[in-house]
């Protein structure tokens, strides 16, 4: 397996990582609401790998994985109570972390973690942030035994009068 920044002929490819992945957590402990035509949008995803903030895990060239990663978290976090004071471009955001089914379970989810982590270092930012549903444990102790602390929770309007609850972690880089 190896991990690379995203190219546009990647994106169909991970799109249909994230409506795989919609399709199976929805009804499910895990949902976290991502759906078909909603979120992840192919907008969002789109500008992320033209802006090469998107890497892709791949085996014999398929793409097994994905995960965004740039400067904004998308909502008003402003108020949390950060680690460490740093100003958006000096902050890594960790988004829509998806892995092929078929390879769930293998420890993949930790090495695109970890390659978001050390891009983010050679590039000079000095904290990882991102939010998970509260629901989603598996995600969440992963990215706290990579040393994510916990800094506030919410809810957030998922589109369908539904709101869901999600913490926001960070990382000191």
């Amino acid at each position: 397996m190896r991990v690379r920044i995203a190219e546009v002929a990647d994106f169909p490819a991970v799109m249909e990582l994230y409506y795989e992945a919609s399709d199976a957590m929805e009804g499910t402990p895990y949902d976290c609401c991502w759906r078909r035509g909603g979120h992840p949008s192919e907008e969002f995803v789109s500008e992320l790998i033209d802006d090469g903030a998107m890497m892709v895990a791949l085996e014999n060239e398929q793409v097994i994985g994905a995960v965004g990663i740039d400067h904004d978290l998308g909502h008003d976090y402003g108020a949390l109570p950060w680690l460490v004071d740093a100003a958006d471009e000096q902050t890594a955001v960790i988004h829509l972390l998806v892995i092929d089914q078929a390879w769930r379970g293998r420890g993949l989810a930790r090495e695109l973690l970890l390659a978001c982590l050390d891009e983010s270092r050679a590039r000079g930012l000095v904290s990882a942030r991102l939010d998970a549903t509260a629901n989603n444990k598996p995600a969440i102790r992963l990215y706290e035994s990579e040393g994510f602390e916990i800094v506030g929770e919410d809810s957030i309007d998922v589109g369908f009068d539904e709101e869901i609850p999600f913490v926001v972690m960070e990382l000191v880089l």
